[in-house]
């Protein structure tokens, strides 16, 4: 079973090829056979933590039903409903409590310093973060608080961004047209989409760039352009540094990349303990936590 936090950036992922929003402040979880991943070739810079951790059987097919490792502690009865809930549920990303926003950076620096302690108090922070979790899909159907005005109006411009990123927007421009002052609609946005102002907007300068490059014939000035970057010089090394090659190698990979992103949701890719552990091993980077 898998859970990950997203902490900073905006992620659109599947599970069995339905498609579910990660925002800031999302946890997801998936069970063994479910194939997920992401909609897109590249996600440009997000921060997230994550976890897998074996269950009591490998699961590789659809189950009805989980059951989790007795050194998890859970008595028949929430065994019982924990897995009505994972089991039961369409949807797989949901808001993330405070508590689960401060367990699991915790469970993680555990986990990264192992030792007898370590390990017993990740396993007391793991059993808290599933139940936290299991809370958090049992009471989806409560009412929302009413969001501030304020912050309706920086979520409206953000969402009209995307249409208009060919203008010159500043931050005081951007609080103009919101009414409010810089700072705090720089607080909004960092709330609202996990980045400062500027970092949201040159992700969106990144996805409509890539969107171009896949779709259309334009030339990569004009796409300079069209996105609002000063420079074709500006674009390929904003380009070099999320989706680690050129514009033009972008555009030439495409079709191929869009194949393998295809097909691996008809043949998902399965992997025993032993090769998730040599995974691990060769990946040190990405143990617990991805930036």
């Amino acid at each position: 079973m898998e859970i990950v936090l997203v902490e900073q950036g905006h992620l659109e992922w599947a599970v069995e090829n339905r498609p579910e929003v990660l925002t800031p402040g999302s946890v997801f979880f998936t069970l063994p056979w479910q194939p997920h991943g992401s909609l897109y070739l590249r996600e440009p810079k997000n921060r997230i933590y994550y976890i897998l951790f074996e269950l009591a059987e490998p699961y590789a097919s659809p189950n009805a039903s989980i059951r989790f490792p007795r050194s998890f502690g859970f008595s028949p009865s929430e065994e019982n409903m924990l897995s009505r809930l994972f089991c039961g549920t369409l949807q797989h990303a949901w808001a993330s409590s405070a508590t689960v926003r401060h367990l699991f950076p915790e469970l993680v620096r555990l986990l990264d310093a192992p030792s007898a302690l370590n390990t017993s108090a990740a396993m007391a922070l793991l059993r808290c973060l599933i139940l936290e979790l299991a809370l958090g899909i049992a009471n989806q159907s409560k009412p929302q608080s009413k969001e501030a005005p304020s912050a309706t109006r920086v979520r409206r411009l953000l969402q009209q961004l995307n249409g208009l990123i060919d203008e010159d927007w500043t931050l005081e421009r951007m609080a103009e047209a919101c009414g409010i002052r810089r700072t705090q609609f720089a607080k909004i946005c960092q709330s609202v989409t996990g980045y400062p102002p500027h970092m949201y907007l040159s992700r969106l300068r990144f996805e409509k760039a890539c969107e171009l490059l896949r779709d259309t014939t334009l030339s990569i000035t004009d796409i300079t352009y069209t996105c609002g970057y000063a420079s074709t010089q500006y674009l390929a090394a904003s380009f070099k540094k999320i989706a680690r090659m050129s514009p033009s190698n972008y555009r030439k990979l495409s079709p191929q990349l869009e194949a393998i992103l295809s097909a691996g949701w008809e043949k998902p890719e399965w992997r025993t303990r032993e090769e998730e552990l040599h995974r691990r091993q060769i990946l040190p980077s990405v143990d617990g936590y991805s930036k």
